[in-house]
């Protein structure tokens, strides 16, 4: 079973590197940011903000949305922040292996959560046009 095993995870990765999965990030945002849903708002906090509250992660959140470059997440924090059929949910959608999906996730998710919450921030800051 573990040599079975070895040869899965040895042909995926073989098959990333030559679709070029790993350096792949179109979709991956759209994607992301469907399964994340509505941008937050100041009484009503994003799926991504509740989850990271209930884990005591929302520092980190806090910290994404406030960085420009934020570091790439580690896969504990993308297990802690998103339901197994989320990940995999954007495996399929994006076409890309488990391997490569972890890989993307971790370093779009504190991107996104940044623009995000600056695209959120602007949407408060529009004057109203009654």
């Amino acid at each position: 079973m573990t040599i079975s095993r070895n040869v899965s995870d040895i042909t995926t990765r073989i098959g990333d590197f030559l679709t070029g999965a790993l350096g792949d990030r179109s979709g991956a945002v759209s994607v992301l940011n469907d399964i994340l849903g509505p941008l937050p708002a100041p009484d009503h906090p994003s799926m991504l903000e509740n989850r990271a509250e209930t884990q005591g992660m929302l520092p980190l959140i806090r910290t994404w949305q406030a960085q420009d470059n934020p570091e790439p997440a580690d896969e504990s924090t993308i297990h802690a922040l998103f339901k197994p059929v989320e990940i995999e949910r954007f495996s399929t959608q994006t076409g890309l292996s488990g391997i490569a999906a972890m890989q993307i996730l971790r370093e779009v998710l504190p991107i996104a959560v940044r623009h995000r919450a600056l695209s959120a921030h602007a949407g408060w800051q529009q004057p109203n046009m009654h």
